[in-house]
């Protein structure tokens, strides 16, 4: 007889939105507290070593997870509301991770005891091994699918939390590196292992069932190259730079890197739970629906996409002695030259997981090759020519040809919905509040005031000229925030 298993609530994708914005809320403040202490106490020569096993490791958590982060994802939603399907492929997915994991981990081990720059830091790279199984397991993918943001959420951030306080404890001095890259593991992994031990209250691994683990080799191709492509190219920068650079200055492009993560994050805080939603309407053959929301969301990604070239290119140098202190001037150029990334980064995003959803993995996967390709070449020409703004120039470039590759893919789809997008209303906005924001920057007080005031300034001028010019997302938002405003107050 099959377990009785609960039946977690499905939510709308404005509460998802909402829990992945205070994900995405955590993931900002905690690098802000974090890298500031850390960059202080551990310098760029420190930041860096841990920067780099962070990278080396995640390029094998890709191989290890065959796409899984994004194949997952879909084919349990499309599940969802069938539980023994459901069971039948988690279970079928996790003897695929299982095999994967294991033969991955013996390579990686067999890499830190035999390739010289791995050996310097054995320590380092063994304690960062641990998140190639923590990711393999993690389950991510899962709770997606089921859309349990709110779960996702407060798990997150009570980890996050509990990892602050422990860097506080624990990194006290520049030889604390490796203590530094424990609460980074415990930030980003340790929450995986609350996945596993409730994924028992959602599957059910009691019932017997004829597993049909061959059905998803096929399938699982193309999304495995999509995803190691994908994830190598997001870490080849600083990989090439451990490679071909110092510590040092992966250490200093690391805070340019953390930032520009963060914000990526932050602006695919709506993206992020566009797959789940996107698969469902497509398999109920609601199209317009599917356009609808992915239109809202390249409003949305563009809004804050050129907000935040505008703002890195005024406000780099109080930014970087924030985070990082004197000690990573260098930092300032390729933050200013990162800006273009996070804008062509998002808008990839958003397309990506249209394609996943339209059943299209190796056009996805296709575009994701060529970008890495791209990337390493890039990288390594401009790395050697310009340093550290080198590889944050070589980003810019190769995220807009793979948003020009992924626009031609789904050009019928841009065609569509290209009524719809507010593209010169958002510029036009973002140019008119850099010009106003741009005298600001002379004035010479507190870093902190500073800051403040040019980020405050250049958002209001900002927010009035899209409302002014009734720019869709931004009007119909603050329209509903003043209905149940007015609502309440009745």
């Amino acid at each position: 007889m099959s377990k009785i298993l609960n039946t977690p609530k499905v939510h709308s994708v404005k509460f998802n939105v909402l829990m992945n914005m205070i994900i995405t809320s955590s993931s900002l403040i905690f690098p802000l507290i974090t890298i500031p202490y850390a960059s202080r106490v551990l310098e760029a020569e420190g930041m860096g070593a841990v920067a780099f096993a962070q990278s080396i490791a995640s390029y094998f958590s890709l191989v290890a997870i065959l796409g899984v982060t994004y194949y997952g994802v879909k084919v349990c939603a499309e599940v969802r509301t069938d539980k023994l399907a459901m069971s039948k492929v988690v279970k079928e997915i996790l003897i695929i991770l299982l095999c994967s994991t294991l033969l991955v981990y013996a390579v990686y081990t067999v890499c830190i005891f035999t390739v010289p720059r791995f050996m310097n830091e054995k320590a380092l790279f063994l304690e960062f091994g641990l998140t190639i199984w923590l990711t393999s397991f993690g389950m991510e993918w899962f709770y997606q699918a089921l859309e349990q943001y709110s779960y996702i959420t407060i798990r997150s951030v009570v980890f996050k939390v509990i990892a602050l306080i422990l860097m506080f404890v624990l990194v006290r001095n520049q030889n604390d590196y490796v203590l530094y890259g424990f609460t980074v593991i415990f930030a980003g992994c340790a929450s995986n292992i609350l996945n596993i031990l409730r994924v028992r209250k959602l599957v059910d691994f009691s019932t017997k069932q004829t597993l049909e683990i061959k059905r998803h080799f096929k399938p699982m191709v193309w999304y495995t190259a999509a995803s190691i492509a994908s994830g190598m190219y997001i870490q080849v920068d600083i990989v090439l730079l451990g490679f071909l650079g110092t510590n040092t200055q992966v250490g200093l492009y690391q805070l340019v890197s953390k930032i520009k993560s963060v914000l990526v994050t932050a602006v695919n805080s709506v993206g992020n739970v566009m797959l789940p939603r996107l698969s469902y309407y497509k398999s109920h053959n609601q199209k317009d629906k599917n356009d609808d929301l992915i239109a809202k969301n390249l409003n949305f990604v563009m809004i804050m996409g050129f907000a935040i070239i505008a703002l890195l290119a005024l406000c780099a140098k109080p930014i970087v002695l924030i985070m990082g202190g004197s000690g990573f001037l260098g930092s300032i150029l390729p933050l200013r030259i990162v800006g273009g990334a996070v804008l062509f980064s998002a808008m990839n995003i958003v397309l990506a997981n249209y394609l996943m959803s339209e059943n299209k993995e190796k056009a996805w996967a296709i575009v994701n090759v060529i970008g890495l390709i791209l990337s390493a070449i890039c990288n390594f020409l401009l790395i050697q020519t310009w340093g550290i703004a080198g590889a944050a120039a070589s980003i810019v470039i190769c995220e807009g040809c793979m948003f020009a590759m992924r626009a031609y893919v789904c050009r019928r789809l841009l065609y569509r919905i290209w009524k719809r997008l507010n593209i010169f209303k958002i510029l036009g906005a973002g140019l008119i509040a850099s010009a106003a924001t741009y005298p600001m920057t002379f004035i010479t007080v507190n870093i902190f005031v500073e800051l403040v005031l040019e980020v405050c300034l250049f958002g209001i001028v900002y927010l009035v000229i899209l409302m002014a010019t009734r720019e869709s997302f931004a009007y119909n938002m603050s329209q509903q925030m003043i209905s149940k405003i007015a609502h309440r107050r009745g």
